[in-house]
């Protein structure tokens, strides 16, 4: 009894420490995920007061990412993230300003730039696209428009009038925000304006030459033990130029293992057999059922002349074996390349034909007759009622022509004029044609193209995580991570990454192994990590965390910093070992054991003769000199230069202020076609919270 008594007084105490744990564990994990047990935040990113929400986000990602597939193109969902957000916050942030500078496109002016005279060239390559594929009479946007409200004046279905509408009213959407934005950049492109001085000095840059004779030396022969040189004089140099290290967000400097998941020697030696073997069973039996039972032969079949063979080593092949054999014509590193031939026959490979398609109601026959009768095709095409086309070559074989249409065109006389009517989706539809030539037949080949990679086996797989996994299991802090890699076989790569970062490195779609470096804490080591694609393996360590500047101990900049503040320190043992002990370049020339030269120079030009690029010190001292007046030494960035300037000529070009005016405007004003998001930020910087949305490591 004395026992439960004890446990009821404590209850309470019990109560709030259980409590208080569950709140801690909640909160914990809310700061390391970034999400609420309330629902998942809905902002992707912030600036300038809009945001991108979520499912705005999600929308034109898919968007983008459609777009980019039926282009063929690859690309890189990580990359295509961070440029969908930066897209949709400039837009935001230009509809601000719309607003606010009160920039509107009217009624009248979207109308005129879609049905004008002269379309506005955004919306020129869709009206011209319509146009074409509808076969209307002309491409204009009035008759495009018509064709949307009359499409029976067209000869075209109701259905695609609708889809007409659609796709109109998505380009005066677009239209309409190209309208808008070109006139906010007029607007902002006239604030980017050259004046008088503006102008002068663009002048005196670009078309004055400085004819110079110089005595020039190098801190090369100096030795590093010649100077007083230490950590202290990078980090002095550091702070002369900390505001080009200014971070805008939180950055981790990490490095990391990249392994390739690649075959191992077993493999391609496995890989290899498998392919010898493929080409004795391809030869042995029918078709291509020799690798039917590998799924990893892909075998794509095609029947086509010898002209219409692109590759030269399959047309090589055909020509030089027989049907029935089966060969290796290709190998590239993994991946091999085989053909059989499946069958020759014979057939045509081309002909000329003309072709008339006219709307319901018309009487095909009488057309045939009248051409037969001597009426040329485009005589009687008025491009609304008939369409025609005249004189045009066409493959008869392999472009998927249906059987009737096929046999029609070629057993159809040569010259003679003939119906062809068919029924397309339950509606009756014709045509007449007339075979103008034929070519004569030619052979065809039935080939199969079988593709074979040779891929890391599950063994291999298994070999490099476990072997990537126990080192980083041995390796647990950033510092052993580093240490060690090299005795293991492993090399280490460095990297910065931020919240905006698209991914680590080179390694594809890895933005959510940058997620697992921007909620680890510094020191950690990741565990053994893999791409969705299996095709590397990934380990990474928080060297660094940085919130206001990259610092001068920074791996990305300490090499660079660190021989430029050497050879800082070089030049200066050279000014003072020389400076005001001669008085012409040839005493100069004698106490430098260098030559006196002579050379062009042009300060816009970012290599200074043989010396060097971005001397900015030598080439400010250049341009200001007075000609025939002794200058130096003066330091650079790699040595000290003594020099006269002999000459100064224009090439007779006299100063006009519009014309250099304008080339001013033209190289240092606003770049249409850059993006204006710095601009419309300013000093604000972005808020990208898109690593929330991103899944984390493990889950």
């Amino acid at each position: 009894m004395a026992t439960l008594e004890k446990i009821r007084n404590k209850s309470v105490l019990l109560f709030v420490i259980i409590i208080v744990a569950l709140l801690a564990f909640i909160l914990g994990d809310f700061l390391t995920s970034g999400r609420t047990y309330f629902g998942h935040p809905t902002t992707v990113a912030k600036a300038g007061g809009v945001s991108v929400e979520y499912q705005d986000y999600q929308n034109r990602l898919a968007q983008a990412g459609e777009q980019l597939r039926n282009q063929g193109r690859d690309y890189s969902n990580d990359v295509l993230t961070q440029n969908v957000i930066q897209g949709l916050l400039t837009e935001q942030l230009l509809k601000k300003e719309y607003g606010e500078l009160g920039i509107t496109v009217t009624d009248k002016e979207l109308t005129e730039a879609m049905t004008g005279a002269t379309p506005h060239p955004a919306a020129q390559q869709m009206i011209y696209y319509l146009a074409q594929q509808l076969q209307l009479p002309d491409a204009s946007g009035v008759t495009v428009f018509d064709a949307m409200q009359n499409p029976a004046k067209y000869g075209l279905r109701p259905e695609v009038s609708e889809e007409l509408r659609r796709i109109w009213a998505a380009q005066e959407q677009d239209l309409e925000n190209t309208m808008l934005n070109q006139k906010f950049m007029s607007l902002v492109t006239g604030l980017y304006t050259y004046n008088k001085l503006d102008a002068k000095s663009y002048y005196d840059d670009n078309a004055t030459t400085r004819h110079i004779a110089y005595v020039n030396k190098d801190v090369a022969g100096i030795s590093d033990d010649d100077i007083d040189f230490s950590d202290a004089d990078v980090k002095a140099l550091w702070n002369q130029e900390k505001a080009n290290y200014r971070l805008d967000e939180e950055t981790r400097e990490i490095d990391y293992i990249y392994v390739a998941i690649e075959p191992s020697q077993a493999d391609r030696i496995e890989g290899q057999q498998a392919v010898e073997n493929a080409i004795i069973a391809l030869n042995e039996t029918p078709g291509t059922e020799g690798v039917a039972s590998d799924t990893r032969f892909i075998v794509s079949t095609a029947n086509a002349p010898l002209s219409q063979v692109t590759d030269q080593r399959l047309r090589t092949f055909l020509t030089e074996n027989e049907k029935g054999t089966a060969k290796l014509i290709n190998r590239d590193n993994d991946t091999y390349t085989l053909a059989k031939i499946l069958d020759v026959t014979t057939g045509i490979d081309s002909i000329n034909i003309s072709v008339l398609r006219a709307v319901a109601g018309v009487d095909l026959d009488s057309l045939a007759g009248v051409i037969n009768g001597g009426a040329t095709f485009a005589s009687l095409s008025d491009g609304v009622t008939m369409q025609g086309q005249d004189s045009i070559w066409t493959p008869l074989e392999g472009i998927g022509l249906d059987a009737k249409t096929k046999e029609a065109l070629e057993n159809a006389t040569v010259g003679r004029a003939f119906v062809l009517t068919d029924t397309i989706q339950g509606q009756p539809a014709g045509a007449v044609y007339k075979v103008n030539r034929r070519k004569a037949p030619v052979n065809f080949y039935d080939v199969a193209t079988i593709e074979f990679t040779v891929d890391p086996s599950q063994q291999t797989l298994t070999d490099l995580a476990t072997a990537l996994r126990t080192y980083v299991s041995n390796n647990s802090s950033a510092g052993e991570f580093a240490e060690n890699a090299t005795e293991a076989g492993y090399s280490i790569l460095t990297d910065q990454v931020s919240a905006s970062s698209t991914g680590i490195g080179n390694a594809r779609d890895s933005r959510r192994f940058v997620k697992w470096a921007m909620d680890a804490k510094k020191g950690q080591v990741s565990p053994m990590m893999q791409d969705d694609k299996q095709s590397y393996l990934i380990a990474v360590a928080v060297k660094d965390i940085y919130d206001d500047y990259l610092p001068y101990t920074s791996p990305a900049i300490k090499t660079r910093l660190t021989a430029q503040a050497r050879n800082g320190k070089k030049a200066d043992k050279l000014m003072a070992d020389y400076a005001g002990k001669a008085n012409d370049l040839e005493g100069y020339a004698k106490l430098m054991g260098a030559e006196v030269s002579e050379g062009n120079v042009n300060i816009t030009s970012p290599t200074l003769l043989s010396i060097g690029i971005n001397e900015s010190a030598l080439q400010g001292a250049i341009a200001s000199a007075e000609k025939g007046k002794l200058v130096g030494p003066v330091k650079g960035n790699r040595g000290v230069l003594v020099f006269e300037v002999r000459e100064i000529n224009t090439d007779n070009r006299p100063f006009n202020e519009a014309e250099y005016g304008n080339r001013f405007n033209t190289t240092f004003g606003l770049n249409r076609r850059q993006s204006p998001l710095p601009l419309l930020l300013g000093k604000d910087a972005v808020d990208n919270r898109s690593l929330n949305f991103v899944q984390a490591v493990g889950e």
